[in-house]
């Protein structure tokens, strides 16, 4: 049995989410082979060393991660204004022989899943991570594709074709959402299995987080994130102000005309502590615009620290009564301790997993329709359907994390 994997797809431990997929995933194979190890790629191996501070200890090397090449940035650029370029080439980057050398030997890959499979970070890095996996697999390696989300990509007929024959070549495939199995069987892949993502098996570990909550816990805390890549719905700076406007209000409204107490929680912090996609720094500048009294800001709202890792944070969510949350595996860390939750959604994955968890679209508030109001209602219902949502979650949940670890059987065959 191969007892070595290398993670792809993976370059950060900076989005919480990211490391909860490494750590799932890792446990999960952990508890069928002990002794396996895994190669996890990484921008900045000292401070993801810090964050994950047991990772050696559960298995984990961090080998270095490497740029998108000049060349497909290149063709990004010429693609964006000659799309006709795709049809007569697409870059296959593949991995340098300097990373390579890390996993010789027997080895099988993990695409780690979340999203990469994807046109939301654009088609260079869609193409960079098909590059990885195609190198990986034409060394004669098994590559497994975990509780992803694939696509969807029918606005891009080319880059569709590239991506099916591309999986038709992986070792087996698992999917963590109706709609992706149901589109990848659309485009006759057959070897496709539904699974749950990794991160509802993901343990949370307790800490002391009396100090960064709010000075009165009043009837509960209401978790809240938001991320900067709500922006991009919006045309301008006046509209992207606007809706932060709208999202200040909110809170100023849970404060004014609720009993609860708010803990703003990131989940993704920018690379090497910069602003860009960082929720710590996003959410502190909101803090700022809320014209309530300092002292009753200091007693009813708080921001949780940028450093906190996976676990962590999925201990903090865990302690509030309701959470509201745009990125996915904040909203999976809640479901998961079974605290009710609205997921705003700026992707297919929330509007997936909340299908597949509930049957419908009721707790979720899409982004393009984010305004005080809309949050106050789903604020409401929560509130309304408390017992319900838990008791719902209390039965499924055991179920979501057997079917997380369903996906291993794919690679223990």
């Amino acid at each position: 049995m191969i007892n070595k994997y290398y993670f792809l797809g993976h370059e950060t431990l900076t989005n919480r989410g990211c490391e909860a997929l490494l750590r799932g995933i890792s446990r999960t194979i952990r508890e069928q082979c002990p002794g396996a190890e895994f190669f996890a790629p990484s921008f900045d191996i000292e401070n993801d060393l810090k964050q994950w501070k047991d990772a050696k200890e559960m298995g984990i090397s961090f080998i270095p991660a490497y740029h998108l090449p000049l060349y497909v940035r290149v063709w990004g650029k010429i693609d964006k204004f000659v799309p006709q370029i795709r049809h007569f080439w697409i870059p296959s980057p593949k991995i340098p022989n300097s990373i390579r050398q890390s996993f010789r030997g027997p080895v099988a890959g993990i695409m780690t899943g979340g999203d990469v499979l994807s046109l939301d970070y654009g088609v260079p890095s869609l193409i960079k991570f098909i590059g990885q996996a195609e190198t990986f697999m034409a060394e004669g390696h098994k590559l497994f594709l975990w509780a992803a989300s694939v696509g969807p990509f029918e606005s891009q007929p080319e880059v569709e074709k590239h991506v099916i024959r591309h999986l038709a070549k992986y070792s087996g495939i698992s999917v963590r959402e109706t709609s992706t199995r149901n589109y990848l069987d659309g485009l006759g892949l057959r070897n496709v299995k539904l699974v749950a993502d990794p991160a509802f098996v993901m343990i949370p570990e307790p800490w002391d987080i009396s100090a960064i909550l709010p000075a009165s816990p009043c009837e509960g805390f209401l978790g809240f994130n938001i991320s900067p890549l709500i922006k991009r719905f919006r045309t301008d700076d006046a509209h992207v102000s606007e809706m932060e406007l709208e999202v200040v209000g909110f809170l100023r409204d849970v404060i004014k005309k609720t009993d609860l107490s708010i803990v703003l929680i990131p989940h993704v912090d920018g690379a090497n502590s910069s602003e860009w996609n960082s929720d710590y720094l996003y959410m502190k500048r909101l803090i700022a615009r809320i014209d309530l009294p300092p002292e009753i800001i200091t007693a009813r709202i708080s921001l949780a620290p940028r450093d906190m890792n996976a676990v962590q944070t999925k201990y903090l969510i865990s302690q509030c009564r309701f959470f509201i949350g745009a990125r996915t595996h904040a909203t999976i860390a809640a479901w998961s301790t079974l605290v009710p939750t609205i997921s705003i959604a700026y992707s297919i994955k929330a509007i997936g997993l909340n299908t597949d968890l509930f049957g419908d679209l009721r707790y979720v508030l899409e982004t393009s329709k984010l305004s005080r109001m809309a949050l106050w209602e789903s604020l409401e219902k929560l509130r309304t359907d408390e017992q319900n949502i838990r008791k719902l979650l209390e039965q499924r949940i055991p179920e979501w994390q057997q079917r997380a670890r369903l996906a291993g059987m794919e690679v223990f065959g």
